[in-house]
């Protein structure tokens, strides 16, 4: 990779109107060179005016726009920013997001060390927000990677695509995203996995790559969409992927010991002990559980 490479920037556009504005106009104020970013900003068939304001900005040289006809899901989207561009490095971020100036740049100065192929960024909730109880949850410090802190190699399993560097050069060794997935959850999973097992000592954290993440939803909103991921695509990650079960969750779907801690009674002292104390550990017990009942549905068919 060049010292100074060219980026094309990746931003997946769905039903985004209230944020999307300020999402691009954070970009289009990046310290890097601009001349070296494209910023491809794909509408996937939206249904409020996202497609009008992405238009809006038709006029700068460094943005192209790209309009599904129909909702496609985020690796079909995702891939068509891919395959529009010619980047040597390819940022994603994810619509509801913004970013400071310098956060291209962070993501380089990752990126450009050896042996290193993908960084993801950290993620913020936004200046002055209030947290709630799943807010308190997604930003908790234990969460994901950021309990590994910077420099460490990370496992497929912490690595999202809401914010994220890759070389484009992977994709010569690796295929793009899955567009059988097409619903909620998994598509970033399935390809880091497939990431992670050619460059196993590849994948970084970044504190300082960080974006403010403008999308309110409470725990229960948050534990439906993960319901949804139970039933749908992790059993197809469990039966492409057997080898990481354990990883990916399965032992908990079907086992004595997921029947034990995952059951109606437990659910029931759960729920009730979050109307008297808010806690990490809880939310992420229902969180779990969500993905859990949702496997279940499927697998007691």
């Amino acid at each position: 990779m060049n010292k100074s490479p060219t980026i094309d920037i990746v931003v997946p556009c769905y039903n985004v109107a209230y944020i999307v504005e300020h999402c691009v106009s954070s970009l289009l104020k990046q310290s890097y060179s601009e001349n070296a970013i494209t910023i491809y900003l794909v509408n996937d068939g939206s249904s409020d005016t996202t497609g009008e304001i992405l238009e809006s900005f038709s006029y700068h040289q460094h943005v192209k726009i790209i309009h599904n006809e129909k909702n496609r899901g985020l690796s079909a989207t995702r891939n068509s920013g891919i395959q529009a561009g010619d980047g040597e490095v390819i940022c994603f971020l994810d619509s509801d997001m913004t970013v400071n100036s310098d956060w291209v740049s962070a993501h380089l100065n990752i990126l450009g060390k050896n042996n290193i192929v993908g960084v993801l960024g950290d993620s913020h909730l936004p200046e002055g927000q209030q947290p709630n109880k799943l807010d308190r949850y997604l930003y908790d410090s234990r969460r994901g990677a950021r309990r590994f802190g910077e420099g460490i190699p990370i496992r497929f399993s912490h690595f999202l695509f809401n914010n994220t560097s890759l070389k484009r050069s992977v994709f010569d060794v690796i295929e793009l995203f899955d567009e059988n997935i097409t619903s909620y959850g998994g598509e970033d999973t399935e390809l880091a996995i497939r990431l992670w097992e050619e460059y196993p000592d590849g994948l970084r954290f970044s504190f300082s790559a960080v974006c403010e993440h403008h999308h309110s939803r409470e725990l229960n909103e948050f534990c439906n969409s993960m319901y949804l991921y139970g039933k749908t695509n992790l059993p197809s990650l469990l039966e492409q992927f057997p080898q990481y079960s354990a990883e990916l969750g399965g032992e908990w779907i079907k086992s004595m010991k997921g029947y034990i801690l995952f059951n109606p009674i437990m659910r029931w002292v759960v729920s009730k002990s979050r109307h008297i104390f808010s806690s990490y550990w809880l939310s992420r017990y229902q969180v779990i559980d969500a993905v859990i009942r949702g496997a279940r549905s499927v697998s007691h068919r």
